[in-house]
């Protein structure tokens, strides 16, 4: 079956969607000088305090979402790599506005309220694209 003509923008928005959330996992967790200038000595503390299991999940939501990105562009089956995603954002976030002292809307400030609900939005948005275009290519 032919590709659908909205297959490769839509997919090209998800690489590049997931690049800018790898990009800001990578600057936080590695500390890049760049990046890290904009947040002030407390929010870098606090994104260290981080506990293990946030930390996780964060990894889970973005590695998971970069790579289902690459599998939508290449026509693989994304659509659970996007809701492992999305579920990693989920807890991401829960755990981040509910569980930590002070919450990250506190902390960060109500931009991160916005950044966590698009990734997870994004994700799910994008896995239910996934399953529907996973159904296309079986009819």
């Amino acid at each position: 079956m032919a590709r659908a003509w909205h297959h490769l923008p839509v997919s090209a928005l998800a690489v590049l969607w997931n690049l800018v959330l790898v990009g800001d996992y990578l600057g936080l967790r590695f500390r890049v000088p760049v990046y890290v200038q904009q947040f002030t000595a407390e929010q870098l503390a606090w994104y260290a305090g981080m506990p293990l299991w946030m930390a996780a999940a964060w990894a889970v939501a973005v590695w998971s979402g970069m790579l289902a990105a690459l599998f939508l562009t290449a026509r693989l089956g994304a659509g659970v790599l996007f809701a492992l995603s999305c579920a990693g954002w989920i807890a991401l976030a829960a755990g981040l506005i509910w569980l930590r002292e002070p919450p990250a809307q506190v902390a960060i400030g109500a931009q991160v309220l916005w950044l966590l609900g698009l990734a997870a939005g994004a994700a799910f948005v994008l896995f239910l694209y996934a399953r529907q275009m996973r159904a296309r290519l079986r009819h």
